[in-house]
């Protein structure tokens, strides 16, 4: 990620949808001539959790913004703050602020207050593993700094990758698994008898887990999400899946072929207030040796699954 920089001028739009919100900041530059900077910053969710609405970002207002600016000399940056005439300062991305700004360590310490009724609520219907989780730690594979044991066939599928044209969330497009997973916002496990339901707030996503041995069906609801088998080892839920229709393995043009197996652990703490992750990814068209990721959620009572609803 490049070096955190402060540009400083007048908003001339603001466009307030997911998967991000942009905005278009008039500046100053070293000669005297005017810039057009595009802002982007973080997600309706994010910011809705964090206090933030449309109100915070006004047209014809000046104000400084603080981000990494882009790696390809481009007049664009992803805004992590903001700070104002008055002194006033509001973080756009708290999941960047806590690692980029020095006095900012916690992603979730200016989220709202939980009513403490749908806290009371979410401690009498949580049943182990089905409660609503929220990331802790993971991988963070959009970050670029991972090398992946890449064959020849897999770097030349990476090198022909282009950000500006090859993103699937350009358009709308929703990742597969195991990206989809490796997200900052909270998701669900659900009991249906057979099935058991995981609902990402990313996206919109939904996961359908097979409990029971049964072919897979023809047709997919969500194919990107794959064919999901999922069994019981003591506290933990082991989930395979195959038949992924998703080309990429992150958000940075890592391939994934159709033949790509992922085999995931969820293990439940004893006191059932913490999640541990681990997928181990096995591609041998695109990967020369079985990739292993991790993370852990833990359970935020009353925290509720928002609508993404991703706008073009």
């Amino acid at each position: 990620m490049s070096k955190l920089v402060e540009v400083e001028g007048e908003v001339v739009s603001v466009v307030w949808r997911n998967p991000h919100i942009r905005f278009k900041l008039k500046a100053t530059d070293e000669l005297g001539g005017e810039t057009i900077w595009d802002m982007e910053a973080g997600s309706l969710n994010t910011l809705q959790r964090n206090g933030v609405g449309k109100d915070a970002l006004q047209v014809g207002e000046t104000l400084r913004v603080s981000g990494p600016a882009s790696l390809h000399g481009l007049d664009t940056m992803f805004a992590v703050s903001i700070n104002f005439a008055n002194g006033e300062e509001v973080i756009l991305n708290p999941n960047l602020a806590a690692r980029l700004l020095p006095n900012f360590n916690d992603p979730r310490a200016n989220e709202l207050a939980i009513a403490d009724e749908l806290i009371a609520e979410s401690r009498i219907a949580a049943q182990g593993i089905f409660r609503v989780w929220v990331p802790v730690s993971r991988p963070v594979t959009g970050s670029g700094l991972y090398v992946w044991p890449l064959t020849p066939e897999g770097q030349a599928a990476k090198d022909s990758w282009d950000p500006l044209t090859d993103d699937p969330a350009l358009k709308c497009i929703p990742p597969g698994i195991p990206v989809a997973m490796d997200n900052p916002y909270p998701f669900e496990f659900t009991n249906q008898d057979d099935t058991i339901i995981m609902r990402l707030e990313e996206w919109d996503g939904v996961r359908t887990i097979y409990m029971t041995p049964r072919p897979a069906p023809p047709e997919l609801t969500a194919p990107h999400m794959g064919y999901s088998v999922g069994s019981w080892e003591d506290n933990t839920l082991v989930v395979t899946t195959t038949g992924i229709d998703y080309p990429f393995f992150d958000d940075v043009g890592s391939p994934q072929s159709p033949a790509a197996t992922v085999v995931e652990h969820f293990t439940l703490s004893e006191n059932d207030t913490r999640l541990d992750w681990t997928a181990r990814v096995t591609d041998p068209m695109y990967y020369s040796e079985p990739v292993t990721l991790s993370g852990h959620w833990a359970w935020s009572p009353g925290t509720q699954i928002k609508r993404y609803e991703c706008t073009l």
